[in-house]
C-alpha cells in the first residue's frame, strides 16, 4: 500500500485502484514486486503535482480483494487523533469513510 498526506488538510490519504487517493483503506490499491514499482510511480506523480505530500509503502494485511494497514501506526494515522475523541475525524459518525 502507499500512503501519503493531503496537502490541503494534512489527512492521510491511500492510493486507490483507480489512480486517485483515498482516507477510506479499503480503496487502496496494493502489490508487490514490479507491479509495486508502476505503483509507486503512479503515486508520485500527485506529490509532483502538489496534491499529495510523503508518499510512504506500508505492508498491508489483505483480506479477499481489500487491503488494510498491516502496522497499527499506519492504522491509526488512517482514523486520525487518538489523544481526544472529541476531536478529529472520528467525531463524525462516518469518520471511517472519510
Amino acid at each position: 500500500m502507499i500512503l501519503a498526506n493531503r496537502l490541503d488538510d494534512g489527512r492521510v490519504v491511500f492510493f486507490t485502484k483507480n489512480g486517485g487517493w483515498s482516507a477510506d483503506t479499503a480503496e487502496a490499491a496494493f502489490a508487490e514486486g514490479a507491479a509495486l514499482e508502476v505503483l509507486t510511480a503512479e503515486a508520485n506523480k500527485s506529490a509532483e503535482n502538489n496534491f499529495i505530500v510523503g508518499t510512504e509503502l506500508v505492508s498491508a494485511r489483505i483480506e479477499g480483494d481489500t487491503a488494510y494497514p498491516a502496522h497499527i501506526k499506519h492504522a491509526m494515522q488512517a482514523k486520525g487523533p487518538s489523544v481526544r475523541a472529541d476531536l478529529g475525524y472520528q467525531t463524525s459518525l462516518d469518520w471511517e469513510v472519510r
